[in-house]
């Protein structure tokens, strides 16, 4: 698969056609994954990616927050 936009990955994963692996893998942060993953010692997993996509959104937040 080519990469996806996010909505079309919201969207798949939604719809139970994609895991957490293939949405990260799929998306604009497939690099810093693989980066995350060899800096924790971690192999690319289903629940790696999914702490992953938790710490992303987490970071997120945490920007919007400071600019209010």
């Amino acid at each position: 698969m080519a990469k996806k936009s996010f909505e079309e990955l919201v969207q798949l994963k939604q719809d139970k056609k994609i895991g957490w692996l293939d949405f990260v893998r799929l998306g604009d942060n497939a690099e810093e994954y693989a980066r995350w993953c060899e800096d924790h010692g971690t192999e690319p997993s289903e629940e790696s990616a999914e702490l992953f996509v938790d710490m992303t959104e987490e970071r997120l937040y945490e920007k919007d927050d400071d600019l209010l």
